[in-house]
């Protein structure tokens, strides 16, 4: 949906005991630097599972899509990823009512949206590489990155839930980065408050020292495909307020997409 600070500042709070530290996590290999996991999360609605895809920028690169600078219409992740050659798929973050990313946003040196939010935690991508800023305890210049987008910090440099835990429960997907500088995309169907969502993911062997949230509700996606015709795709449904029930069956069209791309 088109943002608006209930996303923000109504953050939610399912108030349920988050995954034990004892799940595991098993991964497989989808394509070279690309992999898959699923767990479980505690949750009483809805499937309980928690998808993992980890990227290695050593195989692979980064990109942000934008449907507004194309003149294009929103798609969903797999249509994104049809028209592109994608190999992963995800939100990139919360938009306007004009479709563009709340937060600031380049992609390939050209500046999408020029406005930077308070929000504190920035995805920055080159052809090489790829990281989460802090700006906590690192700065952030716009002119010294082909790529960036701005959202909401999850988990802080210093590795802390920084999440207020509140009454709303949803879907979500975020992006986080692990100990050996892996990129993860993270989504669950079934609703948690976020932090309970971030306290599941830190009790997880994933070696996660930061995350920013992307989406929550019907909207949040992952998509991912790989060898052997394996396709992962993954949508959200439920949302305190806006969608409370968990019947979502199709993925929605997304304005703005951080794709995958093998090098």
């Amino acid at each position: 949906m088109p943002f608006t600070r209930r996303a923000v500042l109504t953050a939610s709070a399912g108030l349920l005991a988050p995954t034990p530290a004892s799940a595991s996590v098993a991964w497989r290999t989808l394509s070279p630097g690309l992999e898959h996991s699923q767990t479980q999360i505690t949750s009483t609605i809805g499937d309980r599972e928690l998808h993992i895809v980890r990227i290695d920028s050593a195989h692979n690169r980064f990109v942000l899509l934008t449907a507004s600078a194309a003149s294009l219409q929103p798609r969903t992740a797999r249509q994104w990823a049809a028209a592109n050659n994608l190999i992963a798929a995800t939100n990139a973050g919360m938009f306007r009512a004009n479709r563009l990313p709340v937060g600031f946003a380049k992609a390939n040196g050209r500046v999408i949206q020029s406005s930077q939010t308070s929000d504190r935690s920035i995805f920055v991508f080159d052809d090489t590489s790829a990281r989460l800023l802090d700006t906590e305890c690192e700065t952030f210049d716009p002119s010294a990155h082909d790529n960036a987008i701005q959202s909401i910090r999850m988990i802080s440099c210093t590795g802390r839930n920084v999440w207020s835990q509140q009454p709303r429960i949803w879907s979500t997907v975020c992006i986080a980065q692990d100990a050996s500088g892996k990129i993860l995309f993270l989504h669950a169907r079934s609703p948690l408050s976020v932090r309970d969502f971030i306290s599941a993911v830190q009790a997880l062997p994933l070696n996660v020292t930061r995350a920013m949230y992307l989406e929550g509700g019907p909207e949040a996606t992952l998509f991912a495909r790989g060898s052997g015709n394996v396709t992962i795709e993954r949508f959200g449904s439920y949302e305190t307020g806006f969608n409370e029930n968990d019947d979502n069956a199709v993925a929605w069209p997304l304005p703005n997409i951080i794709g995958v791309v093998p090098r």
